[in-house]
This record gives structure tokens, sequence and C-alpha cells, in this order.
């Protein structure tokens, strides 16, 4: 057997694509033609004969959904994979079977980190931050956010190429969910301080009583309606309080 490898810009290009897998999503595939259109630079160095790239391309384009920036993992994985089926040290099912088997999984990981803990997080950060730096909040937010979830899509897809299949045991010693769990954390914080900071404003100027309106607001959720978390009710004085405020009530 001769092994088969793609070339570090084929993989480049392959990443690159992967950043859109979602551009093309349709209700029948789901993600499956970004999948496919992130796959071509390496199934085109892979298999140069045209039915044999045809058959590989049709492989990707099964029904796959998953988190966007998860699914690095599983196409870099699909990469290896796809090396060597080329070799003949894998059959063409291991590819499909590798990514029905993942897509799941890492759908959950991926809502959980990305969308539930690192994007709220960062949103209050900014919104925190806003008194001090003005509109640049946006940027900042999409700065701070950017660089993190590309740090992680790119070492995903790094740990995928590299390791296939073996990507579940690396994960299991990444401390993902506890990063997740820490990261809420730190939004329930940033939280409450946004809520503290709308309590303030609320009570400038000359309407202290507003501020108290919005304190007894939080204490009342949470007494009177059990079935409101904290949270719940700190973001509904962070709204009455910034309304009041701003002169809007």
């Amino acid at each position: 057997m001769t092994a088969q490898n793609v070339s570090k810009r084929a993989l480049a290009n392959v990443f690159r694509r992967a950043l859109f897998i979602q551009a093309a999503w349709n209700p029948r595939g789901m993600q499956n033609l970004g999948f496919a259109s992130a796959m071509a630079p390496a199934l085109d160095e892979l298999y140069p004969d045209r039915p044999a790239r045809i058959a590989a391309a049709r492989r990707h384009l099964e029904l796959f959904n998953c988190h966007p920036y998860a699914a690095a993992a599983i196409v870099g994985g699909a990469v290896r994979l796809e090396e060597e089926v080329a070799s003949g040290a894998a059959k063409a099912g291991d590819v499909s079977l590798f990514k029905s088997s993942l897509a799941f999984p890492f759908a959950a990981l991926g809502d959980g980190f990305f969308w539930l803990a690192l994007r709220p997080a960062t949103a209050l950060l900014a919104a925190l931050c806003q008194p001090f730096v003005g509109l640049w909040c946006v940027p900042l937010f999409l700065v701070i956010y950017d660089s993190v979830h590309l740090a992680v899509r790119g070492w995903l897809f790094a740990v995928g190429y590299h390791r296939a299949a073996g990507i579940i045991e690396i994960l299991s010693h990444a401390h993902i969910p506890s990063a997740t769990r820490a990261l809420k954390a730190t939004a329930a914080v940033l939280a409450g301080c946004v809520a503290a900071r709308g309590v303030i404003l609320a009570s400038e100027p000359h309407r202290p009583g507003n501020g108290v309106l919005v304190a007894a607001v939080i204490v009342a959720a949470v007494l009177t309606l059990p079935r409101v978390r904290l949270p719940v009710a700190l973001y509904a004085a962070l709204a009455l309080g910034l309304a009041l405020g701003g002169g809007f009530l």
C-alpha cells in the first residue's frame, strides 16, 4: 500500500472552506453541501481519477448536521480517513460511519460551549465595557469572541486530522465541560454587574426612586416567582434599569 497524504496547502483550503460549512444549509441535507465543498481540495489530490473522486464526493453529500464550529473536528477526521481510503487502509463506509457517529455528540458539545457559554460571557463583558469605550464595545466583542472561537476551531480541525476517531480520547482530557461551566458562571456574574450598572443609571439623575424600583423588581421576581431563576430576574432588571435610566419610561 502507498500512503496518500494531502498537502499542507490543501489542508489549509479545507479548513478555510469549513468556516462556511453552514452557508449552503438546506432542509434536505442540512450541512452536506458545505461539508462536500470543504472536502473538495483534499479529494482533488487524493483521487486524480474522476470516477473515484465523484464517488468520494457523494459520500460527503449525505445528510450531515452538527454545530458549525465543532464540525471542524469531523472535517479534519474525514480528511484523514479519506487518505486511508485512498491508500487502501480503510473502507469507504468508515468515513460515513465516522461522520454520523460524531455529528450529534459534537453538536451538543458545541452548543453548550460556544452558544450557551462563550457568546453570552463575551457579550456581557463587552456590554460592561460600554461606558468606557462607547461603540467600540461592538468590535471588542467581535475580537474577543472570534479570537477564541477561531483558535478552538483550528485546534479541533488539527486534532481531528491527526487523530481521526481518536479525537474522542483527546477531548475527554480537554476539560471542555468544566470550561463550559466556568464560562456560564462568569456570564452570570457579569450579568449581575451589568444589571447593577442599570440600577445606578436608573438612579441618576434626579430619579433616586428608580434605583429602588429596579432592585425591588429583582427581589420580588426571585421571591414570588419560584420558577424564575436569579439570572432571569437580573436580565429583566437590566432591561428596566436601562429603560428608566435612558428616559424611555
